[in-house]
């Protein structure tokens, strides 16, 4: 017959057990900046008291935090709606609480997943939008939590300037009110600090770029950057050639899943970048990439080592480019 454990043995085992998770809690107090670190590499990065753009790696979507020397705060959409802990983490530890802009470039969940919540939690100051509604779940959640907090929407209009610290941004797109491509509807905008210039492009396709292309003609606007984020993820729909070279970036940042089911970034496109003699960076093999600018320099900072480096003599021929999937994201019902 098996021995029954004594009072005494049970009182000792559960008194050890409280013990050792009061010592978790503790550790995982005072070391939880190391740890945070260790699960989110491209965090620990020092950029306090200078220009970073963070692309976060949400997976298969765009979240981009920018931070100005004077410690304000902007946001480009959010990713999906399961990314929603790594964000606040990922601001919690930058101390990103208010946030003077925030731009949701367009009504899809890759870009407005965890938006609604974004918006209930957090403090915004001026909030932009594309003049357009969707019927998505996603979308009707992010209105609700707009509306419960009585917020203005800033329509983005082509043309209208907005300081940002020392620095300054344009929005460029949308154009025109009515699109038959949800993703034309992305709200495009220039950065530029110093001599450094970003361009943020959402999920805008060729006929947006086009537009752009004959907007900036027409009101003498230079479309060179240093750093452009790739549209939509590296899709066959946009990064046009003509689009490219008027752009000459150094660096192009294509955020997407890996091993995503759309199979972004298109090899072409990648080709196509890589002719402007661009630097190409990915969320998928990078992680969180930072990008530092002093005014006239830039550095770059990965949360992890690339797996992969792209080569564009890799790509396959072009019977090959028709298996990239259907790129438009179904949404919820």
């Amino acid at each position: 017959m098996a021995r029954k454990k004594k009072k005494s043995d049970m009182n000792n085992t559960t008194i050890w057990s409280i013990i050792i998770v009061i010592a978790v809690i503790i550790f995982g107090y005072l070391y939880r900046d190391e740890i945070y670190n260790f699960f989110y590499p491209g965090s620990n990065i020092d950029v306090s008291g200078k220009f970073a753009v963070h692309f976060i790696d949400v997976g298969q979507g765009d979240s981009i935090l920018i931070q100005s020397p004077e410690n304000e705060f902007m946001l480009i959409d959010t990713g999906e709606g399961d990314q929603y802990d790594k964000l606040r983490s990922y601001f919690d530890h930058y101390k990103a609480f208010k946030f003077k802009y925030v731009i949701f470039t367009h009504p899809h969940s890759d870009h407005i997943g965890s938006a609604s919540r974004f918006v209930q939690f957090y403090n915004i100051e001026t909030l932009i939008m594309p003049n357009v509604t969707h019927t998505s779940k996603t979308f009707e959640r992010l209105v609700t939590e707009i509306e419960k907090k009585n917020m203005k929407i800033t329509v983005a209009k082509p043309g209208e300037k907005f300081n940002f610290g020392n620095a300054e941004f344009i929005i460029l797109a949308p154009s025109s009110e009515e699109y038959g491509n949800m993703n034309n509807y992305s709200v495009v905008i220039k950065m530029t600090y110093g001599n450094t210039k970003f361009l943020f492009t959402g999920d805008m396709e060729k006929e947006s770029e086009n537009e752009v292309i004959a907007f900036c003609k027409n009101n003498m606007i230079d479309l060179s950057v240093d750093v452009l984020k790739v549209a939509h993820h590296g899709s066959s729909s946009s990064s046009q050639s003509s689009f490219l070279k008027l752009l000459e970036p150094s660096f192009a940042v294509i955020m997407c899943g890996k091993n995503n089911s759309y199979n972004h970034p298109n090899l072409k496109v990648a080709d196509r970048i890589k002719s402007t003699d661009a630097e190409i960076l990915r969320t998928d093999l990078d992680g969180d990439i930072v990008i530092i600018s002093d005014g006239n320099n830039i550095e770059i900072k990965k949360g992890r080592e690339a797996y992969v480096d792209y080569d564009p003599a890799d790509s396959p021929d072009d019977s090959e480019y028709e298996k990239e999937k259907n790129e438009d994201y179904v949404e919820e019902e």
